[in-house]
């Protein structure tokens, strides 16, 4: 039993690894299925709460949306379109001063451990549209 639930981790993180799109669990699943028909969204679920707990990929919450799951670990910030659901990393050459945030909550009193900032709106196919 061991060895499957190995192989199938092995699996997702292959998927994951260099992965840019930002895919759902159920995006992760589809591809799993071709590599293994018989994985079963359950697993993939599970397999994704459990690397994304142990920092192996990061998982995005979007409000009133699917999470989305990230193999960039560094801290970054996300577009999410709000009419396809697609997930776009902000280009880091573009200035958000989120340590001078995290600064001025520090003299409030507050620990700021970690930042996960969403930009939401159109994304260029669909402004197009």
């Amino acid at each position: 039993m061991q060895t499957r639930n190995s192989n199938q981790k092995k699996i997702i993180l292959e998927i994951m690894k260099d992965n840019l799109t930002h895919p759902t669990a159920d995006e992760i699943y589809e591809q799993a299925r071709k590599i293994d028909a018989h994985i079963s969204r359950g697993t993939v679920y599970r397999n994704l709460g459990n690397l994304s707990e142990q920092g192996e990929i990061l998982k995005i919450s979007v409000p009133n949306g699917s999470d989305h799951y990230d193999s960039q670990l560094h801290e970054h910030f996300h577009f999410c379109c709000s009419k396809c659901g697609k997930m776009y990393d902000v280009p880091q050459s573009i200035s958000i001063e989120a340590e001078k945030v995290s600064s001025a909550m520090s003299k409030d009193g507050f620990k700021v451990n970690s930042y996960n900032l969403i930009f939401s709106g159109l994304c260029p196919q669909c402004n197009k549209n």
